[in-house]
Parts: C-alpha cells; structure tokens; sequence
C-alpha cells in the first residue's frame, strides 16, 4: 500500500465533511488523457517541490489510480488524467498548499473501440491494454529532442515514413540532461540544483501522443553513459534531484499511454543494481499507469532481474541468440536494446547492412517476440535520425 493512503482518507472525510472545492466534470474516451488546470498563487519556495496529490476512484468497480499534479510553469499547475475503464470516475487532491488541497470533480470515461492502451507485459511478451494483443517492438532511431523541437510538424511525415510505410511500430529517443535544459545534454552544463525543464515536455509529449494516436509507441532512454556526464551521476542517483525529476515524469507522463522506458546505455560503467532497484520502485509507486522500466546489461545477463523486462546489450544476435535470451526469463517481454545500425567501418564487429537488418527483424519476430531499435545511418544525419532504408517493402515483410 502506498503511504499516501492514509493521508487520502483524510482528504475524503474532510470533503464527506463538507469542505471541498468542486471543479469542471469532463468528458473523455477511453485510453486518451484529460486534463485540468489549476492557478496557484500561495506556492511558496521550488514550484516542482510542491506534492499536491489527486485519487480518481472508478464509482462502478471502486478501482483507484493514484497521481500527481505537475507544475507547468508561473502560477500553473496541472493535473492529468487517463480512464482504464469506461464510466464514472471522480477525483480529490491532498496537499499542503491550500490552492491545490480539496479540489474535487469527475470525468466521465467513454468507449473508444480498437484503441490500444499502455505497453504492458502480457504473458511474457510485449502486449496492449485494450486490445489483448502482442506485439513486437521494431523500433526507429528518432531525433534529438532540441532537433525536434525546432520543427515539431515533421512527426506526421515520419509516421508515414516509418510506421506506415516500412513496417516499423515505433521510434526510439533518448533524452539524456535534456530533462533538466532542452539545450544540453551533460551534466557538466547544469546547475547544481536544476529542475525540470518543461520544454523538454512539451516537445517530447507530442511525439508520445502523435505516435499513440498512430497505433505505435515510443522507447525511452532516460540516460546515457557518465563518459559522457549524460547522466544523473553529479547529483546522486535517487538523490533528491533525480527523484525531482522522477516525480515530474511520474506527473506529466503517467497518464499518457504508449511509452516504455530504459534507463540508459554502458549502465555497468555506472549503475549498481541497488540504483534500479530503488529507481524502478519510485518510479513505479508515483506513476499511477503501467509502464514498463527497464536497463540493459552486457551480454546476456541482467544488473537487476526486478525490472519490467528483461533487456541485452547483444552484436548481431542470432536467431539462436534471441531463443536464449526470451527463456532466460519467460515471464518478462524482452528488448535487445542496443541499437542495430547500418554503418560502414564505425563498429565493424557490429555494425549492420540492409540484408542483416531484414534478417534481424524476423529472427526477433520467429524466436518469440523480442524487441529491438533499428537505423539507417549509412549517411548520416547531424541530428541523429535514421535515413529511410532503401529497401522499405522488404523492411516491412516481418510485419505482414
């Protein structure tokens, strides 16, 4: 039980009592998030600091989702929210600041058929809420986040491009210190105690909601290596700068469907399996929605095995290599989670070409479903995206 129950039966008595304030009841669909916005002008000290809770409880079944609400910037704060059931749910918030403390209101969940809802493990295999159904992620590499920040519109083409066209089922990004300042990526530019940035939100939500909306979904690296200070090192991992920001994704992201997350790349250099642990059990006693969490390690092993799938750091694995690596653990969706790139001479004893990447795509798919990222990089882009295969029909076989 999460130790924020107690403090919600208070919030339900002192609101049975009389002293609530009722907000706009709303109307959504299934799976797709609703929001509502909220002025505060009594916040005192760090905005993102601030802990304003909500509880949406399903009236026909008495299901209950957890969430926070997020600050969005000035006097903004927000909270969000997405149905898992059709029908009556109705909210209220706890929290110290009175501007945010017993607010109360509902929204009323429609169907929305042949919508898929969160990533999920279903059976051992990568599945859909809503639908039952399994998939397997065959991912694209995508754009920095500043890159597309500059040109948001260019997401629909890709869908075409990528989803449609070449079969693929989702793009990969990584975020890196981008979370804490769009415009960086080390640790080494930031501040010594730095918050979120929500531009780096803004942009990556239309991505998430963009690729949702299109049937796909989205893998996230959260970090990169400390080589590079592309992580959370400087600041303690789940010191208090880095739950800030786990809070924050929790918040904002939780409810939007259609996105899993690895915790970064090289993690043996610096990650202990005491870190995941702790991060994937934050993470998960804020976000309210099912997301699977992840990290890779070397060969076929695992840093932590109590993550939400299992994940490999594999050179062109083969089709013998994927058997070995889904039955190592049966239980959990898999991901060969480095990224397959056609290169000429980068990474000679890695790299891929067009007949290795068709090859790849369906010894994943036949050994039983695992996950992988793929990109053209033959001539590569500055900002970082994969080129479109010359051979996409070819490409998209695996999935017809």
């Amino acid at each position: 039980m999460r130790k924020t129950t107690f403090m919600f039966w208070c919030c339900a008595l002192m609101i049975a009592g009389g002293c609530r304030r009722p907000v706009q009841a709303k109307e959504a669909r299934l799976w797709e998030p609703v929001e509502w916005e909220f002025e505060n002008l009594t916040c005192v000290g760090n905005p993102f600091d601030l802990v304003a809770r909500a509880a949406f409880i399903h009236e026909p079944t008495g299901r209950r989702i957890e969430t926070e609400l997020f600050y969005e910037g000035g006097r903004t704060w927000k909270l969000r929210f997405t149905g898992t059931e059709t029908g009556p749910w109705r909210f209220a918030t706890a929290s110290d600041d009175p501007e945010l403390n017993g607010l109360t209101g509902g929204v009323d969940v429609l169907p929305n058929p042949g919508v898929a809802g969160f990533v999920t493990n279903l059976g051992g295999k990568w599945g859909r809420l809503g639908t039952g159904e399994a998939f397997v992620p065959q991912l694209v590499m995508y754009y920095d986040p500043i890159e597309l920040a500059r040109d948001p519109a260019r997401i629909d083409a890709d869908i075409q491009e990528f989803l449609v066209e070449h079969g693929f089922n989702g793009f990969h990004i990584a975020v890196l210190c981008r979370w804490f300042d769009l415009d960086k990526t080390r640790s080494d530019e930031l501040p010594a105690d730095p918050n979120p940035d929500p531009r780096t939100f803004d942009v990556l939500e239309v991505l998430l909601e963009k690729v949702h909306a299109a049937g796909g979904m989205v893998h996230i690296w959260a970090w990169g290596d400390e080589q590079r200070r592309m992580t959370p090192v400087r600041w303690g991992l789940n010191g208090q700068v880095d739950q800030r920001l786990q809070r924050y994704i929790c918040a904002r992201w939780g409810p939007l469907p259609g996105w899993s997350m690895g915790y970064g790349f090289d993690l043996q250099e610096w990650v202990r399996p005491e870190d995941l642990r702790q991060w994937h059990a934050y993470m998960h006693e804020h976000l309210g929605w099912p997301h699977l969490l992840g990290g890779r390690a070397p060969d076929l092993e695992q840093i932590y095995e109590g993550l939400d799938y299992s994940s490999y750091q594999q050179h062109r694995p083969t089709y013998d290599t994927y058997v070995k690596g889904i039955e190592q653990f049966p239980d959990k969706p898999t991901f060969f989670e480095d990224r397959f790139r056609v290169r000429v001479n980068v990474y000679p004893d890695k790299d891929y070409d067009f007949e290795m990447t068709r090859r790849g795509l369906w010894h994943s798919t036949m050994a039983g479903g695992a996950a992988n990222i793929w990109g053209n990089l033959l001539d590569p882009r500055p900002d970082g995206m994969s080129q479109p295969y010359p051979n996409k029909e070819q490409i998209r076989t695996w999935s017809e």
